[in-house]
């Protein structure tokens, strides 16, 4: 009896342990899969709102240029300029004379007026919207009349609606969400339900599941316009099926290896990324602060916080440990340590120099979440700084997201911190980049300050880095000086503050504390003599 009680466990636990992983990995799959298409839906949606923004910019253009120059209605000035700015703008066809719903004339130069219907509707900044209006002989479907003030604007919002990788199945419209009962301007790749049509805050957007779709609507910051994309979920099923390929062997394997996957499992607990997260958690990460000098005063006016790591009594290379915090997101739970040292270093410095500031690196995990402005707005309060006394310093590659880093330069900088672009030149930016981020400062690689003054290849990049940051109005950082020569060069082409060991290796409080006591005991020795 024991004996097929035990068989029967036995056979219960086989069973779970083949049944459970598959479930769960099929499970996790299938999550995985519909947040990919909740993010492909909306990211559609969100295109399909820029572009009608464009459109409406382009309108908007056009109309006030048609305003601006008085030209009598219709006359064969203004029909000139109207078939002009057709011509140069993306998404307008033609451009007319409204009235009694008839195009008087049009940069289409015909002679007799065209009829075009009644409004469909009316938006909330007061334009007549046309959903269904056919105009040419070869026209293959409908176009978008909008009017305003007696001018009339054909647009083909096909050219919206054209989004890259649309795939099968991903149907998009567009409408207007201030109508109490919102109805499709235009659409493709199929029909939308009117239910799918909510209205939802300006600027704001909301995926959901329906009727066996995934669909996303994004609504416009500022137009009376918004999106909806649609994706069938039957499609997320169908990517699935290659896993029931991998998944049953693998539960096989897991029935009869599951000793294996236990010392496994202790050997991933104790892997680099769980001992990072071990460590953030026993705050065994410390901060070591190496000194920024202005290059005219040579004077200490800041520090950068890095960050180090003491694992049974070694102290850890960072660049053994960083890039692998990155990769497993540990980066943010040890960028908290160091605004937490940093939070309760800076009463210390600022009681000697309430104009010294210091530098917190973030990483690209901390800049895809908004904890990390809510982390920098904590340690302002916690230490009671101003937000001068406090910098926030980026990689390059924080900012492939060009739109998203944006956004959370401008967040961080809202709060009163400056920007800076760190290790300036390892990366992908460019000038065009750069000029639209809205940075405050931008420092200098120490790979290419170590070429001033040599033959390498590189050596004449420092100039036109320079060049670039004084074109745009940044600040300029140089790292990594270690002789005088590198010094005086950078401090007759204009840059402004320095790091390096020719100035001051990284330190910790005690010893940073003492450097600001020093240097303000030999300028009051200066003042008095």
């Amino acid at each position: 009896m024991r004996r097929s009680s035990g068989i029967a466990i036995a056979v219960a636990v086989g069973s779970v342990a083949v049944v459970a992983p598959i479930w769960i990995s099929i499970q996790l799959a299938w999550n995985e899969a519909l947040a990919n298409a909740k993010s492909r839906v909306q990211n559609h949606a969100s295109l399909l709102v820029r572009r009608s923004e464009e459109a409406e910019s382009q309108l908007n253009h056009a109309k006030s240029l048609l305003n601006a120059v008085h030209f009598p209605p219709c006359s064969p000035e203004e029909v000139a300029l109207m078939q002009q700015l057709a011509v140069t703008s993306n998404y307008i066809q033609a451009i007319g004379r409204v009235s009694y719903n008839q195009l008087t004339c049009s940069s289409l130069r015909t002679s007799a007026p065209i009829d075009i219907g009644p409004a469909n509707l009316i938006t909330e900044n007061g334009a007549e919207e046309r959903f269904n209006v056919w105009i040419f002989k070869a026209q293959t479907h409908p176009l978008l009349v909008i009017s305003e003030d007696g001018l009339a604007f054909i647009v083909d919002s096909s050219l919206m609606e054209d989004l890259p990788e649309t795939g099968p199945g991903i149907t998009v419209g567009i409408f207007v969400p201030s109508q109490r009962q919102p109805d499709l301007i235009s659409t493709a790749n199929g029909g939308i339900p009117t239910s799918w049509l909510r209205t939802i805050p300006k600027g704001s957007s909301t995926t959901f599941l329906d009727d066996g779709y995934v669909v996303s609507i994004v609504r416009a910051q500022q137009a009376d316009i918004a999106a909806v994309a649609a994706y069938p979920s039957i499609y997320i099923g169908q990517q699935l099926q290659p896993f029931a390929f991998i998944f049953i062997p693998l539960g096989l394997i897991c029935a009869c290896g599951l000793a294996w996957a236990v010392a496994h499992i202790s050997r991933i607990r104790l892997s680099l990324p769980a001992a990072l997260r071990s460590a953030a958690k026993r705050k065994e990460f410390y901060v070591e602060y190496q000194p920024i000098i202005n290059l005219e005063t040579l004077r200490f006016v800041g520090a950068e916080a890095l960050v180090r790591w003491r694992r049974s009594g070694r102290v850890v290379r960072p660049d053994e440990f960083i890039p692998a915090a990155e990769e497993s997101g540990v980066i943010t739970l040890i960028t908290a340590c160091v605004a937490e040292i940093v939070a309760a270093d800076l009463p210390h410095l600022l009681a000697i120099d309430p104009d010294f500031h210091i530098a917190i690196n973030l990483s690209g995990p901390d800049f895809l979440t908004t904890d990390t402005v809510n982390l920098l707005r904590d340690v302002l309060a916690t230490s009671h700084a101003r937000p001068c006394n406090l910098h926030v310093e980026a990689t390059e590659r924080c900012f492939l997201q060009a739109d998203h880093s944006r956004w959370m330069i401008a967040l961080i900088r809202s709060l009163g911190i400056a920007v800076s672009i760190d290790d300036f030149g390892t990366g992908y930016s460019s000038l065009s980049c750069l000029e639209t981020l809205g940075l405050d400062a931008l420092k200098i690689d120490k790979s290419f300050v170590e070429t001033i003054g040599t033959d390498g290849a590189t050596s004449q990049v420092v100039p036109h880095i320079i060049d670039m940051a004084h074109s745009l109005e940044l600040v300029i950082v140089a790292e990594g000086i270690e002789t005088a020569t590198q010094a005086s060069f950078l401090r007759s082409r204009g840059v402004h503050f320095a790091q390096g060991w020719l100035f001051g290796k990284p330190m910790n409080l005690a010893s940073l504390c003492a450097s600001l006591h020093a240097q303000q005991a030999v300028e009051s020795t200066k003042v008095l003599g």
